[in-house]
């Protein structure tokens, strides 16, 4: 009986599906190169992957794959690695040629260096002028751009050791640039350590940044955009004044965003608004508005998309900004005209979901629990979100047998899954605080009062709004 055949995609396979078309046809190219490789079978293997993968069809079977290269050979698997792996060694070459060409100041200084060790004075002269004009001319002006400048200087002070020894060298513009590269590099790890601490209750240590912190405030350094917006994102992150430096924050955002690439400003964006949605949670109102425009700015800016995809979350997140401000139309067309960017798999079960949402806010609680009923979303939190739109429906309603029921069953749900201590608390805290609001006798006594004041001290507690006013009608 012959053996079954492994059609799994291999690595080769994903790695060129995230490659464009056009670069695709540039790989065709390049590995008929004699250069590049010898063998016609690793070309003939190239060509049929590279032609699938630009008609977005599923990896073929070896089996076809090695009848289409061998012809009427007998099937040999190890053959098929063997070429598979030559290929696969390839289109990493030619995928690394792609990131110099995104970091073309990198592979320029990388360049220099080649030409510096080879002794060519002339060509070395003339790639560190092209060099300086790069920087000059350059887009960013983020960690990136200062790591690149900082390689460059000390290309610089070789070169100029090299030649003349007695010259003056570049020792303190060296050092200048090392500070700034660190303070940037050290504050933006910083802050995405508090960020995944508030989540995740992680301990961390942040080394000697405690101790100099105070002395940037005034200092030069926050004259540079990729310094002084980390510094202001820590400070709101950490201190209880933290509107005056989170209002700094989003004025050098505004101003300097163009100096830092998609991905770190989708970072900025992310942990801007994650404070946003902590101080929601703490019951700071204010910040519905912070987080909602936050979010428009980055929508028109395109910010948010990656692959011309909006994430689920992202698109969650907008939603409940717009809901919280009860800006119900321009929510409903912002899901009507982006539910297409979500990831196919995900789609109709987020685009279900929030439509629940948005009826549950305008009060239309048969057609919010229609929607529930389609929502399937695959994210726990979502979940737990969607179990808690359900217990204020059934409250809202009336519905208080199907309420008792779903309040513990929505406990059981929190017991068996593995979430966040965040979320634990949080929802934990919601049940609770229903179950008391339930039991209050209907004349509003001391009970009453004792209550108001659990749910206004509770640090975290999504549902605080919502809870307060049934207590305060």
């Amino acid at each position: 009986m012959a053996k079954k055949l492994d059609n799994k995609e291999p690595l080769l396979y994903e790695l060129l599906r995230v490659l464009s078309k056009s670069e695709l046809r540039q790989l065709k190219k390049y590995v008929r190169s004699p250069f590049v490789t010898h063998r016609p079978e690793v070309v003939q293997l190239a060509n049929l992957l590279i032609d699938c993968c630009y008609q977005q069809q599923s990896f073929p079977s070896k089996s076809s794959l090695f009848e289409a290269v061998f012809g009427t050979d007998k099937y040999d698997d190890q053959r098929l690695r063997s070429m598979s792996s030559d290929l696969h060694r390839i289109v990493q070459r030619f995928a690394g040629g792609l990131a110099d060409r995104e970091d073309s100041i990198a592979a320029s200084i990388r360049l220099g260096t080649l030409y510096r060790k080879r002794n060519l004075a002339r060509h070395y002269t003339r790639i560190s002028r092209s060099i300086e004009q790069q920087f000059q001319t350059s887009e960013y002006r983020n960690a990136g751009h200062y790591q690149n400048y900082l390689q460059f200087q000390i290309e610089a002070n070789r070169h100029t050791t090299s030649k003349q020894r007695t010259s003056v060298l570049n020792l303190q513009e060296i050092g200048d640039t090392m500070d700034q590269l660190y303070l940037m590099q050290k504050l933006r790890h910083v802050c995405s350590q508090i960020s995944h601490r508030a989540v995740y209750q992680t301990d961390y240590e942040f080394g000697l940044l405690p101790q100099w912190i105070d002395q940037l405030e005034g200092s030069s350094y926050l004259d540079i955009p990729a310094i002084a917006l980390y510094y202001y994102c820590y400070r709101f992150l950490t201190e209880t004044d933290s509107p005056v430096h989170f209002r700094k924050f989003r004025q050098e955002l505004q101003c300097s965003q163009e100096q830092f690439p998609q991905d770190e400003l989708k970072d900025l964006y992310r942990a801007a608004i994650n404070f946003c949605i902590r101080k929601l949670n703490q019951g700071d109102m204010d910040f519905t508005r912070e987080g909602w425009e936050l979010y428009q700015a980055g929508l028109a800016d395109g910010v948010f998309l990656e692959n011309q995809q909006l994430s689920r979350f992202t698109f969650d997140n907008i939603v409940g900004f717009g809901l919280r401000l009860e800006e119900f139309e321009p929510v409903s067309q912002f899901i009507q005209g982006y539910q297409t960017l979500l990831a196919e798999e995900f789609r109709e079960g987020s685009v279900f979901f929030n439509l629940a949402r948005l009826e549950y806010g305008r009060q239309n609680y048969d057609q919010a629990l229609r929607y529930l009923q389609q929502a399937y979303p695959k994210d726990l939190v979502n979940q737990l979100i969607l179990k808690t739109i359900q217990l204020k429906i059934y409250y809202e309603t009336g519905e208080l047998d199907l309420l008792d029921s779903h309040l513990e069953s929505f406990r059981h749900f929190i017991r068996r899954r593995e979430v966040s201590d965040y979320h634990r608390t949080n929802f934990s805290k919601v049940i609770s605080f229903t179950r008391k609001l339930l039991s209050l006798p209907l004349a509003k006594n001391r009970q009453h009062q004792e209550l108001i004041k659990a749910i206004k001290q509770e640090p975290i507690l999504s549902e605080r709004a919502w809870l307060l006013s049934k207590l305060n009608p």
